[in-house]
């Protein structure tokens, strides 16, 4: 009987060093920060011709410190980048050139709020000040626990509005962010009780990616799910991973930026 209780401790012993191997956390190696080399200098000087009405939160600032360093590198100067608060007046932008105008939209974990908010500001003047304009939800936006339908049907619903009431902007359509998949008992546990947030998000995704053609999508997930090997998963690549596995480090961070670019420069004719 002893022996038999010290070959089940054995095999336990063994099981759960397996476990841990598979399911223990691992720490993300960065990929190369090579967006720069995919973004030549005339892309960078028609995108800053551009004036553009950007509403997001965090991995909107990740985009546009991308932004900066692609622009920085390359020495071409960059578009003014005006931060605002929602509610305000449009500001005051150059005579010449373009801009880029932000703001931090809404509240995270409510999205028909932002969607609202987005509407608002638009319609408080940002709609004549501007040539583009998007809103971006945060990957905290869209949990297994959302009416992925209900937010769809909103988003639909008010930008098919502020597109027929402003003609004169060109509307970009983005898809909601991911975050890497889990790393960690704990992590893989949380999923098996709380649900698979990213699963929830890729069927907001596709929805949108179904509903609206190339020319005015930037395709938020699947750029930040593409490593650099060109696989495609549905989940942050961890190579872009920031270390809470939700934010962009300065390789995602400029790899996004540059993404948006090819976006924002290219023409509804392709």
């Amino acid at each position: 009987m002893r022996r038999v209780l010290l070959g089940a401790a054995l095999v336990a012993a063994v099981g759960a060093v397996v476990l841990a191997r598979s399911w223990g956390p691992r720490e993300p190696e960065p990929f190369p920060d090579t967006a720069v080399e995919s973004v030549p200098p005339p892309e960078l000087a028609a995108a800053a011709g551009e004036r553009v009405f950007l509403g997001h939160m965090s991995i909107g600032w990740n985009m546009l410190g991308g932004l900066e360093q692609l622009y920085d590198e390359q020495g071409v100067a960059r578009p003014a980048i005006v931060q605002v608060a929602p509610g305000e007046p449009p500001p005051e932008l150059p005579a010449e050139g373009g801009a880029i105008v932000h703001a931090e939209i809404g509240t995270n974990g409510d999205p028909l709020g932002k969607i609202a908010n987005f509407d608002a500001t638009m319609r408080a003047g940002m709609a004549d000040v501007v040539d583009v304009a998007l809103v971006k939800l945060c990957y905290t936006d869209v949990t297994a626990k959302t009416d992925v339908d209900a937010v769809f049907a909103a988003y639909r619903s008010t930008m098919d509005a502020l597109e027929r009431d402003h003609p004169d902007v060109r509307f970009l359509h983005t898809t909601v962010p991911l975050t890497a998949a889990p790393s960690g008992i704990k992590q893989h546990l949380k999923v098996a009780v709380r649900g698979d947030d990213n699963a929830a998000r890729e069927r907001y995704n596709a929805l949108v990616r179904e509903a609206y053609g190339d020319d005015d999508l930037f395709d938020i997930a699947a750029a930040e799910g593409t490593g650099a090997d060109g696989v495609r998963t549905a989940s942050l690549a961890t190579g872009w991973a920031d270390g809470d596995r939700e934010h962009l480090n300065q390789a995602g961070s400029a790899m996004l930026a540059a993404r948006f670019l090819d976006v924002l420069t290219q023409t509804e004719d392709g």
